[in-house]
């Protein structure tokens, strides 16, 4: 087998899952000209930070997201995306949510990792400007004394703990990491001379959950606040005061900013969540509809745009593009070609799945028709 027809079985597979792989999914991006089009409105516009997509399971959020991940990337950002979640990817756990930001880090037309960025920092004859922050400072020097640690590394991404000074799990901790993202989305810009940094967070209803305590969705929304607040360059966070609170009789602090009433880690207290301005940084949040969550503070705020269903045109437009793909992977011809008529279509998901399960049936079972193969 060719390996065009390796890759177009590849590409099927993933479909059969209602998943477009990454580097062909803007072959699979219809219908959506109108929110591109918001969207780069919104990345020229310097005095918004955030952005909130909103819309059902199954519309085609995180296909959009995975577009602009790829789109961004050609066009001189740095991008992340993270898809949270209430198990194993929760907002209240800011270490986590900082490594997987890390993990899928990249910028420049060569698709540069992390590691790749420090190293050009290193490199740079401007490298000098990280030196005063405390953890990013620490790795550049390391690597401008050509230092290639795999221990150091894992730790600036988040993957150790122990190191100068420590990567802290807890989660009062978010002030240590919106700090190192303001540092990487300062250099970002000023250093290596890219557009700034955007993060992409799907499934981000999740920063509000049944399943957390009611202290876990305290820290959810403490970082959440200080990531936006971070990014929209605040000046409160570069001179608020920082008061210690003693919460119990028996000598437990907290620390709270004087301005904006952020908590700041016990460990690092008086690290702030925002290293220098501007931080050119430009954050994504995909929504499902949750009013009880998005009326909230600070997320009331956030300019919105709503992502619909796509309609029937652009549903024949998949649907062809699909079979193409299916014919040319399985060597099979579609002669019947009434199949959008007879697959769901108020999911897009569910609606790619549905054409490749209606095709495998057609194909199983050549000598039956489209109608009692589709009942």
């Amino acid at each position: 087998m060719s390996k065009e027809k390796l890759e177009a079985r590849k590409i099927i597979e993933a479909l059969r899952l209602g998943i477009v792989p990454q580097k062909h999914v803007e072959e699979f991006t219809f219908g959506r000209a109108k929110e591109i089009e918001q969207i780069k409105s919104w990345l020229e516009n310097e005095n918004e930070s955030s952005l909130v997509l909103v819309g059902e399971y199954g519309v085609g959020k995180t296909h959009l997201l995975e577009y602009l991940y790829s789109s961004l990337l050609k066009s001189n950002w740095a991008v992340s995306i993270v898809e949270l979640d209430p198990n194993e990817l929760p907002f209240h756990k800011p270490k986590r949510v900082y490594e997987a930001i890390i993990n899928s880090f990249r910028f420049g037309t060569k698709n540069g990792t992390f590691r790749d960025f420090l190293k050009e920092i290193a490199e740079s004859s401007k490298y000098y400007e990280l030196e005063n922050h405390q953890y990013l400072g620490a790795i550049i020097s390391e690597l401008k004394e050509g230092v290639e640690s795999e221990y150091s590394f894992e730790w600036i991404e988040g993957k150790q703990i122990v190191g100068n000074p420590p990567m802290f799990d807890y989660s009062t901790s978010a002030n240590i990491y919106c700090n190192i993202l303001s540092g990487i989305g300062w250099a970002s810009r000023n250093i290596l001379g890219l557009n700034g940094f955007v993060i992409l967070f799907d499934e981000a209803e999740t920063v509000d959950s049944f399943w957390y305590s009611s202290y876990q969705n305290d820290k959810s929304w403490n970082f959440l606040k200080g990531i936006l607040l971070m990014a929209s360059n605040k000046t409160e966070l570069l001179e608020e005061n920082i008061t210690p609170f003693f919460v119990s009789p028996y000598g437990g602090k907290i620390y709270l900013g004087e301005k904006t009433g952020l908590q700041y880690g016990g460990h690092f207290p008086y690290l702030r969540y925002l290293w220098r301005a501007p931080t050119n940084i430009k954050l994504i949040f995909a929504f499902a509809p949750s009013y009880n969550i998005l009326d909230k503070e600070p997320l009331n705020a956030l300019r919105r745009i709503e992502i619909k269903n796509l309609g029937e045109k652009y549903l024949d437009e998949i649907s062809k593009s699909v079979v193409r793909f299916y014919e040319y992977a399985y060597d099979f011809k579609i002669e019947q070609k009434n199949i959008l008529k007879r697959v769901p279509k108020d999911k897009t998901r569910m609606f790619i799945k549905g054409i490749v399960e209606a095709l495998d049936l057609i194909r199983f079972y050549p000598n039956e028709k489209l109608e009692d193969l589709l009942k």
